[in-house]
């Protein structure tokens, strides 16, 4: 599975629960949080995923975050 193709995925188990680049590079290992970055800002808006400023679920953090719905 692509890189891009396992952040989907990550964010869709979540249900609805916000995560931020940073964890999401945590959560999946990737070597820059780059690469995190591009795939979410291209998900933002799209087939129900919700990219804005708001607390990460995982690190509590408040930040650009993704979620999806």
């Amino acid at each position: 599975m692509t890189i891009a193709g396992q952040i989907e995925a990550l964010i869709q188990r979540l249900e609805g629960v916000a995560i931020c680049d940073d964890c999401v590079t945590d959560r999946l290992n990737l070597s820059m949080r780059s690469q995190a970055n591009v795939v979410t800002r291209g998900l933002g808006g799209a087939s129900g995923f919700r990219r804005e400023k708001q607390p990460c679920g995982l690190c509590s953090s408040i930040k650009v975050s993704t979620s999806h719905q």
